[in-house]
């Protein structure tokens, strides 16, 4: 998949402020490196709905399932430190020889670049 394949709702919102933004482009960006791309998904892109978690779709080199579930630890920990206590859920790109599933094709859709 390309980056430019990421959905891109102009006409939609996001529930983060724009310093919630920054951090989370920053780390993922010191953690997987300059290449990789990260967009939101789920409940946050909807102002009508209150609360709900921060969920993240993760585009980057290609990495096999354990590099993926190592990753995503290591964000989570910098993401929490710089966040606070909050509930976030990353979903990578399928991995290296990996099926994707269809919550890799529904948040893929619904994305939307930060």
């Amino acid at each position: 998949m390309t980056t430019e394949s990421l959905a891109n709702h102009s006409n939609q919102t996001m529930r983060l402020n724009t310093q919630q933004i920054s951090a989370i482009k920053s780390t993922v960006q010191r953690v997987l490196g300059e290449g990789a791309v990260v967009s939101l998904f789920g409940s946050r892109l909807d102002d009508s709905r209150r609360g709900g978690d921060i969920d993240l779709y993760i585009d980057c080199q290609p990495m096999s399932l354990a590099e993926q579930l190592d990753a995503k630890l290591h964000l989570l920990v910098q993401l929490k430190r710089q966040l606070g206590d909050q509930k976030i859920d990353i979903v990578f790109a399928p991995a290296v020889g990996q099926t994707p599933w269809p919550i890799h094709e529904s948040s893929r859709q619904q994305a939307q670049r930060l």
